[in-house]
């Protein structure tokens, strides 16, 4: 059963060094009380398969990052031109140190 899950939006995008934009996030526990989350983002087609390290800002400012990996990727609303990519986090999600 899925516990405390919110969405959000994060802004000013980077996966690895480069810029991609904004992305939809799901956060929520788990049935063991872990934390899990996925991102959703727009993205060119022909991408790669992107895993690494996403961070972001939320709206309220707050500096946000964490592991993903790839998972899938169907045609977006540009037709051919883009792709709306889901990836999943690999462990936390949380505001970076220092």
């Amino acid at each position: 059963m899925v516990r405390r899950h919110r969405r959000f939006e994060l802004v000013q995008v980077t996966l690895g060094d480069a810029p991609i934009g904004s992305c939809t996030i799901d956060a929520w526990e788990d049935d063991e009380g872990n934390e899990q989350w996925a991102a959703r983002v727009l993205m060119k087609s022909g991408h790669g398969s992107p895993e690494g390290v996403l961070s972001g800002s939320t709206r309220d400012g707050r500096s946000l990052t964490g592991r993903v990996r790839f998972a899938a990727d169907q045609q977006g609303p540009r037709g051919g031109r883009t792709v709306l990519v889901e990836l999943h986090g690999e462990g936390p999600l949380e505001e970076p140190p220092g």
